[in-house]
């Protein structure tokens, strides 16, 4: 390949699931990675309804469904299996026509996503080969890499670290973290469950033991985790050994009937880069941000970040969209990344009380409060609060529309039109004014397509809606612009959308807290 649009480095969930967009958009990728193979272990293990439809855009959804299963729920008790807070999942879909959240088996979800990549031509990748150094121009990037035959170097026009918590990109930009306020040491152990093996828990339970906060959760299927806390003065060396393990496991399930597969002792850290961008040069995923695993918004949050920065590098290299674009990757993502962390920290917590007595407490509070109606929330996935419209429906993620007629297949919008931006039009029967306007969204992003809710008109694509949770983030408006990521930019006429997405493209800030001054 010559000198490629975009290199991205590091060829994990959140990498391969970037250089996919990326490709999608038509951007040529040089894709490096120091590991020879996809990584055998298992890590992160949910995927919620939001980030299944990113899956979807790339072409992977299906693949990775055949190794998934839905949530069935999580559930908090104390040491004596008494049930603090409960929340059971119901056998329904999202809005975006996915279960809300997806157990699942990463390295399975990785050999999926690599081998759409296979079937791209304009992507590249490199194995067993190393980030060493950077310079930027004001045309490029130019990388050192360290290869099997020796460093060579590679030219780009952007360059992407999606290397993961210990980012050589981030520390070769001198690129600092906040910490957040949260480590501690848990050891993580997977298994394989045999077929006709039961009596595990089916929720996820998190018993908020004081002498050891543990986590048991189902990890797709055949799979289970437990997560335990570790004690002052114990080391990895110590709680990895096969008699502790069996010991801890024994208290759930006769550990002769389940196989181990793995065992590591990982710090659970709260921690967001300062910057994200510097130069040519951006930072996705745990290079971004490390989160604790209490929501399982880990993996989440980076392909979020994925599609939050794919379609703007296509933009901004295709000459429709201002570099400083670029800048609202770490104004939208940062701060809906920060929630999150704060969330998983909360919860986090709520179950690493260690002193007995105030753990009682604890206990007593909740029992009385889920007595009372009024049970501990967990805390939620927010909306995106910048690089939006001031209005209801902005930052929400925009629900799933299926093609009109086709009741019997349920086709998908998404499949139709893939990762681009979509005007949503409220009627069937749009003014000229708004037909006009239309034609000026076009010109902006010719990428856009339109759909109507009702019957086709003008070349746009119908839409049922048939249990009106499209409609609900309408409204009133007139139309309702959504970006390629699937997250709502506004619901306004459509005069006021083309005229806010051309000064957003151009760079310009759209943020949710203060667009009504700005106005």
């Amino acid at each position: 390949m010559q000198d490629p649009d975009v290199l991205v480095i590091g060829l994990g969930p959140v990498g391969a699931v970037f250089t996919a967009l990326c490709a999608k958009q038509g951007l040529s990728v040089l894709v490096i990675e120091r590991d020879d193979e996809v990584y055998k272990q298992p890590r992160a293990i949910v995927i919620d309804y939001e980030v299944m439809r990113q899956l979807n855009l790339v072409g992977c959804a299906d693949g990775v469904l055949e190794h998934s299963k839905p949530s069935e729920g999580y559930h908090f008790v104390n040491q004596d299996w008494e049930i603090l807070m409960k929340r059971d999942r119901a056998p329904v879909l999202a809005p975006t026509g996915y279960h809300f959240a997806n157990l699942f088996h990463q390295p399975s979800m990785e050999h999926v996503v690599r081998d759409e990549l296979a079937k791209l031509p304009n992507v590249d990748i490199m194995l067993n080969t190393q980030f060493m150094a950077i310079e930027q121009d004001g045309e490029g990037v130019t990388a050192t890499i360290r290869t099997p035959e020796g460093l060579k170097e590679c030219r780009s026009k952007f360059a992407v670290g999606c290397d993961g918590g210990g980012s050589l990109t981030r520390r070769y930009l001198d690129i600092q973290l906040d910490d957040l306020g949260f480590d501690e040491p848990w050891v993580v152990i997977d298994v394989k469950v045999p077929a006709g093996v039961d009596g595990l828990p089916k929720p996820g339970v998190q018993m908020c033991d004081p002498d050891r906060p543990t986590t048991c959760v189902p990890s797709g299927p055949g799979r289970h985790r437990w997560e335990f806390m570790l004690k002052e003065g114990e080391t990895a060396e110590q709680v990895t050994r096969p008699e502790s393990l069996k010991k801890w496991i024994s208290k759930w399930i006769d550990p002769d009937l389940i196989e181990l597969e793995r065992s590591a002792v990982y710090q659970f850290h709260g921690l967001v880069a300062q910057e994200w961008r510097v130069g040519r040069t951006m930072i996705i995923g745990d290079a971004a941000h490390q989160t604790p695993p209490f929501m399982g918004q880990g993996l989440c949050a980076g392909v979020r970040d994925a599609a939050n920065l794919a379609w703007k590098l296509s933009a901004v290299k295709r000459g429709k969209a201002h570099p400083d674009l670029l800048d609202t990757l770490m104004s939208e993502r940062s701060p809906h990344a920060r929630a999150v962390i704060q969330g998983a920290i909360e919860m986090g917590r709520v179950v690493c009380v260690l002193d007995p007595e105030k753990a009682a407490e604890r206990d007593r509070k909740m029992i009385a409060d889920r007595k009372a109606g009024r049970p501990y929330a967990l805390p939620g996935v927010p909306n995106i609060e910048n690089g939006i419209l001031d209005d209801e429906a902005a930052g929400k993620v925009c629900p799933e529309g299926f093609m009109a007629g086709s009741q019997g297949d349920r086709r998908r919008v998404d499949d139709v039109v893939g990762y681009v931006p979509l005007l949503i039009i409220n009627t069937s029967q749009p003014s000229d004014e708004g037909c006009a306007n239309t034609q000026k969204l076009r010109a902006i992003s010719p990428d856009l397509r339109v759909c109507i809710i009702g019957k086709p008109m003008n070349n746009a694509i119908a839409i049922a809606d048939d249990d009106g949770a499209i409609a609900k983030y309408l409204g009133d408006a007139e139309a309702m612009l959504v970006k390629p990521d699937r997250i709502i930019f506004g619901a306004n006429k459509i005069e006021k959308l083309a005229s806010a997405w051309g000064a957003y493209l151009q760079g310009e800030k759209f943020l949710h807290s203060n667009a009504k001054e700005a106005a």
